[in-house]
């Protein structure tokens, strides 16, 4: 798909350089450009200067991300937790689906982007017929938190849910499996698009995700802190996943967010 920039991006792209991120993990073989992170793993969140702005609020397709640090990381199968979920739990399912992430703060906006493969758009749920999604999870407290939903109300999670089927970013809590609650602040807002190759298993979705720093509030996430542990989710809709029936990173991949370059 053939991008196109308005012609004061292209003035800017030179100060848009001194966004900065590192990240304490290897780089990938296949791709210079992209750091494999492993959970337990560390990357930085780069910081976007104040002179420099989206073209929209969560563009998931503007110039600044070509100078973003990217990460990949795998998600494996989720253990089955629920006995709806073993029905359809396939043990020989053991292959990665790699997800690429993008995280950068503003002097008041944090941002996630991330990107993945996947040969068909499914937007729509039907009988027999199931949308995709992902998910990014935070740990409120820290990582000795349960990285499975939480762990009961004293050790809960913040999600943000994007669903094909609509363009709202859900923010949800959890406290363990089947505890699920939309939050009445509904603060984090998105964006997505779905790029079509000519070879369908080249073709990617691109979601973007974003709150205000100081937006939090009960059982939201505090992204002023200096560290910040995330898991992601992906739900492929032509698979039919949904519901607990999802890929994951097992276990916490680690944010850091202080202002230390």
């Amino acid at each position: 798909m053939k991008r196109s920039f308005p012609t004061t991006s292209f003035a800017v792209l030179g100060l848009i350089m001194s966004v900065v991120g590192t990240a304490t993990a290897d780089h990938s073989e296949r791709n210079p450009n992209v750091t494999e992170v492993n959970p337990g793993d560390t990357v930085k969140v780069a910081r976007i200067p104040d002179h420099i702005y989206l073209r929209t609020q969560d563009d998931p397709d503007d110039l600044i991300w070509d100078r973003i640090p990217m990460y990949r990381t795998g998600l494996t199968t989720a253990p089955p937790v629920h006995p709806s979920v073993m029905l359809r739990f396939d043990p020989t399912d053991t292959e990665a689906k790699h997800l690429y992430f993008q995280v950068a703060k503003s002097k008041d906006r944090f941002y996630l982007r991330l990107r993945w493969k996947d040969a068909s758009e499914d937007r729509d749920t039907a009988v027999d017929q199931f949308r995709d999604g992902v998910a990014v999870q935070y740990a409120i407290a820290g990582p000795q938190t349960s990285y499975m939903m939480g762990a009961g109300p004293d050790s809960p999670v913040n999600i943000w849910y994007w669903r094909s089927d609509q363009e709202q970013i859900e923010n949800l809590a959890a406290g363990g499996f089947g505890s699920t609650t939309h939050l009445p602040e509904q603060t984090v807002t998105g964006a997505s698009e779905y790029f079509h190759e000519e070879i369908a298993q080249d073709s990617e979705w691109h979601v973007v995700m974003s709150r205000s720093i100081d937006g939090g509030g009960e059982h939201q996430v505090d992204l002023a802190r200096d560290t910040i542990p995330v898991v992601f989710a992906l739900w492929d809709g032509h698979h039919n996943e949904r519901d607990g029936s999802k890929k994951v990173t097992h276990n916490w991949i680690m944010l850091d967010n202080s202002d230390n370059q």
